[in-house]
C-alpha cells in the first residue's frame, strides 16, 4: 500500500505558491482560505504555512497537534516564540531578507511620489536601522547619488551618531520588532523625539507600527508640517475608529502592510521555504526562480503607491474595515521596479 504523503497547506493568495509548492513530488500540497486556518488541525498537516498574524507560541502548538513544521514565506519573526518550539522539537522556516529589495523600492517610491531625483539630490536620507532592507535602501540612495547616512548598533564602526541621522530631511525607519537586547525598537519613538524632528521632515515607517508609543504617534498625526509614509500602524487591522481617522489625515500617504509584497518580494520568500522544504524532505531540487516570475502587467511599484493610498483610504470612509486584511491576502502580482 502507498504511504500517504504528508500534508502541507498554504493561504491562498501567498504569490506562487501553487507553480512552486507543486514541484514539491513528497508531499501533499493543499491551500486554504485564511479565515479558515483554524479548522485546519482536522486534516492533519505536518507543514502549515502561515503569515505572521498567526501567534507561533505554545497555545498554537497545542492546537495543531500533527504539525512538525510551521513556516511563513516572508522574514518576520517576531510571532514566534523560539522556546516554545524548541521545547516541543517542531521546526520554523521563514526567508530571512527575502524581501528586503521590496521594501526597499517602496520606499524610493515614496519620496518619489513627493520629490523629483534632482530635489532628492540636495537632501539627506537617514536610516534607522542597516540590516537587510536598509543595506538595499542605501545602494539604491547611492546609485542615484542621493546622500545618505544610517545608525545601527550592530555596525558601530560604520554608523554616523543617532543625533545626526535623525535630524535628517528624510527619516526611514528599517528595524525588527525587538524588546530585549542591546537597543529594543519595541515603542523606541516617544513623543519627545517626534518634537525634536526638523520642520518638513518626511518620516518612513516600513518596519512595525510598534515601534511608536501611543502618545508618539498622536503627536506624528498633530504634526502637519511632517510628511508620513507608512506601510504598518498599531495596531493591524487598524480599528474602525483608527481608520476613520487616518482616512481624513493629510500630508501622509498609507498603505495596508504591503511594502514587501512585490513580485520578487513574495515570490522569493515562496521559493526558499519551499528549497528548504526539498532539502528536509529530500526532494527534487527546484527550478531557479526566474522560472516562475511574471514579465508583463499594469501594476509596478514605481507607479503604484498614490494609487494603494487612495484605495485604503477609500476603504477606511466607506466603513469596509475588512479591506485591510482583504488586500493583503489576495495582493495582486506588482513588478518590481528593478533598481535592486
Amino acid at each position: 500500500m502507498q504511504q500517504k504523503r504528508p500534508i502541507l497547506y498554504y493561504p491562498e493568495g501567498t504569490t506562487g505558491a501553487k507553480q512552486i509548492f507543486s514541484r514539491l513530488e513528497r508531499l501533499d500540497i493543499r491551500s486554504y482560505v485564511p479565515d479558515q486556518i483554524l479548522e485546519l488541525y482536522k486534516e492533519s498537516p505536518e507543514i502549515l504555512i502561515a503569515n505572521t498574524r498567526l501567534k507561533i507560541n505554545g497555545d498554537t502548538i497545542r492546537k495543531y497537534p500533527t504539525v512538525r513544521i510551521f513556516a511563513t514565506v516572508s522574514s518576520g519573526t517576531d510571532h514566534v516564540d523560539f522556546a516554545a518550539l524548541k521545547e516541543t522539537g517542531r521546526i520554523f522556516l521563514n526567508a530571512p531578507g527575502c524581501n528586503a529589495g521590496s521594501v526597499a523600492e517602496y520606499c524610493f517610491a515614496g519620496l518619489r511620489s513627493r520629490f523629483s531625483v534632482e530635489k532628492l539630490k540636495g537632501l539627506r536620507v537617514g536610516m534607522i536601522g542597516h540590516g537587510y532592507t536598509g543595506k538595499e535602501f542605501h545602494k539604491i540612495l547611492k546609485s542615484f547619488e542621493i546622500e545618505s547616512v544610517f545608525y545601527d548598533p550592530f555596525y558601530k564602526a560604520e554608523s554616523s551618531p543617532l543625533k545626526e541621522v535623525l535630524s535628517s530631511d528624510i527619516v526611514s525607519y528599517h528595524v525588527p520588532l525587538t524588546k530585549e537586547g542591546q537597543e529594543p525598537t519595541f515603542r523606541m519613538i516617544t513623543e519627545s523625539l517626534i518634537d525634536s524632528f526638523r520642520l518638513q521632515t518626511v518620516l518612513i515607517n516600513t518596519s512595525r507600527g510598534e515601534i511608536f508609543t501611543s502618545e508618539a504617534f498622536a503627536k506624528l498625526m498633530e504634526r502637519k508640517d511632517i510628511f508620513k509614509i507608512l506601510d504598518v500602524f498599531d495596531p493591524e487591522p487598524p480599528t474602525e475608529e483608527f481608520g476613520a481617522f487616518l482616512a481624513r489625515a493629510e500630508n501622509s500617504v498609507f498603505t495596508p502592510h504591503i511594502a514587501g509584497y512585490s513580485q520578487i518580494g513574495r515570490m522569493s520568500g515562496t521559493h526558499r521555504v519551499a528549497e528548504k522544504l526539498s532539502i528536509l524532505y529530500e526532494d527534487r531540487p527546484l527550478p531557479p526562480l526566474e522560472n516562475f516570475l511574471e514579465t508583463k502587467g499594469e501594476f509596478k511599484t514605481e507607479t503604484f503607491l498614490l494609487e494603494e493610498d487612495r484605495l485604503l483610504r477609500e476603504s477606511w470612509k466607506n466603513g469596509d474595515f475588512g479591506y485591510f486584511e482583504k488586500r493583503r491576502n489576495s495582493y495582486p502580482i506588482r513588478l518590481d521596479w528593478g533598481l535592486f
